[in-house]
């Protein structure tokens, strides 16, 4: 009879797993990932001499923990992360756009729009901040965390 019941609370756990797996189709961060969010200008950046496209990235420039702690990233390239993408022209003027990091660290989110002389940016950030803290315990928890435009490009790495 028990075991009965351990299949009941199993065929229960798999509903909510079903459950919990079509949220995933809405937006939102699951465990194991952040996602940033930020609103982006999008006729602004298609505005742009040449450009074709606009995508939200996620650029990894440091450790969580700030100098001097040891840590070791990628720098050459450093980790990028695409996310969301628009086509140029644009039919709408801002559009929230997310892209999705799953390691801690600090990252440098842009909007870049694609020009056929390279890109055009505009760097993103917490509060005042250029540069996006995404913890381990904020991976972990599957956290969204929303990004607002600043004035220009981010700053070189």
């Amino acid at each position: 009879m028990c075991l009965v019941l351990a299949v009941a609370c199993g065929d229960d756990g798999e509903a909510a797993t079903d459950g919990g797996s079509s949220t995933t189709g809405t937006p939102g961060a699951t465990p194991g990932e952040v996602e940033l969010v930020g609103q982006v200008d999008v006729i602004d950046l298609c505005g742009t001499s040449g450009a074709t496209a606009v995508s939200f990235r996620a650029t990894k420039i440091g450790c969580e923990q700030p100098k001097p702690a040891p840590c070791t990233i990628k720098v050459d390239p450093f980790e990028e992360v695409v996310g969301d993408a628009a086509t140029c022209p644009a039919s709408q003027n801002a559009a929230e756009m997310r892209v999705v990091v799953k390691s801690a660290g600090r990252w440098q989110v842009e909007a870049r729009a694609l020009t056929d002389s390279g890109y055009v940016g505009k760097c993103f950030g917490p509060g005042t901040e250029e540069v996006t803290l995404v913890t381990k315990a904020q991976v972990e928890a599957g956290t969204t965390i929303a990004v607002n435009g600043r004035s220009g490009p981010c700053p070189p790495p």
